[in-house]
């Protein structure tokens, strides 16, 4: 069976963005071995993040208004697992707050709350700050932050 992977906005926006690291992300979406998980959390991100690069003029309406139907009839047909947050959710992501010693902001905690509450063994991420809570929440990482050049 496949492991739940999940995967936080600064990753998944990258299967439809052409970003850096998009041709990684695009190969870990391919991987049977995982089942990409996301949360509500998510979803909210990655609407803000279409609608930011549409009033900055790199993305035109069309292509937010099918980006967003395209990840709601994934999360509708089963193709990703979704984990809605709820006030467990809050309550997992304020432990992690106290308990790591890896600095954590609320969006990150939640995030990792939503990996740790849906049996996630993987966090994929481009933000190094989650990556390294992750890593010392006990999840795997894959790290898709920008390569430095």
């Amino acid at each position: 069976m496949n492991q739940p992977a999940y995967v936080d906005t600064s990753a998944f926006i990258k299967r439809f963005l052409n970003e850096d690291r998009t041709s990684d992300m695009e190969a870990f979406a391919m991987d049977s071995k995982y089942r990409m998980a996301i949360s509500s959390l998510t979803v909210t991100e990655f609407r803000s993040v279409l609608r930011r690069r549409l009033r900055m003029g790199t993305v035109g309406l069309d292509f937010v208004g099918k980006a967003t139907q395209q990840l709601l009839k994934e999360i509708a047909a089963g193709a990703l697992r979704f984990h809605a947050v709820e006030g467990a959710t809050f309550n997992l992501a304020g432990d992690l707050i106290e308990r790591l010693e890896s600095p954590l902001g609320t969006l990150d905690a939640l995030h990792l709350a939503c990996a740790k509450a849906c049996g996630a063994v993987i966090m994929v991420s481009a933000d190094k700050q989650l990556l390294r809570a992750s890593r010392e929440a006990g999840l795997e990482i894959l790290d898709l932050s920008p390569v430095a050049a």
